[in-house]
């Protein structure tokens, strides 16, 4: 009777099929300018790395900053956990006195503000946006 050894081959001796694609690594940059603090992360916006972002977001409040903007251009996917840190963060803001702004990412990210109906409700800023908030003289726009 032949015996079945798929079963007891190590993964790097399985056959070459669909393999599982390998995650980018996450990371958050933050940049200060002016009085504006923007949070930009990079890789899946997810279960796994929601604590992190929460946490950047906190510090930029925490240190009395009235501007903190959630940038999703890196962000290479976005689940409901991401979503509710967009709309956590935006009831903080209204609650606080501070100003909380998003930059959209990619549309495969964007898709799922719009399938909730979030992104009508959510401060959106376009880059160009930005770039009037960080180097426009005086105070930045409300």
């Amino acid at each position: 009777m032949p015996r079945n050894t798929m079963s007891r081959l190590r993964p790097a001796e399985r056959p070459l099929g669909r393999q599982p694609e390998a995650r980018p690594q996450f990371r958050i940059a933050v940049h200060i300018e002016r009085d504006v603090i923007r949070v930009c992360p990079f890789g899946d916006v997810d279960i796994d790395t929601a604590g992190r972002i929460r946490e950047q977001l906190e510090n930029a409040t925490a240190t009395g900053t009235k501007h903190v903007v959630l940038d999703l251009r890196g962000a290479t996917f976005l689940d409901s956990t991401g979503l509710h840190i967009a709309l956590e963060a935006d009831a903080a803001s209204r609650a606080q006195g501070w100003k909380f702004r998003l930059i959209g990412g990619p549309d495969h990210v964007q898709r799922v503000f719009d399938l909730t109906g979030a992104r009508a409700r959510l401060p959106f800023l376009t880059a160009s946006e930005l770039a009037v908030l960080l180097t426009a003289p005086g105070k930045p726009p409300a």
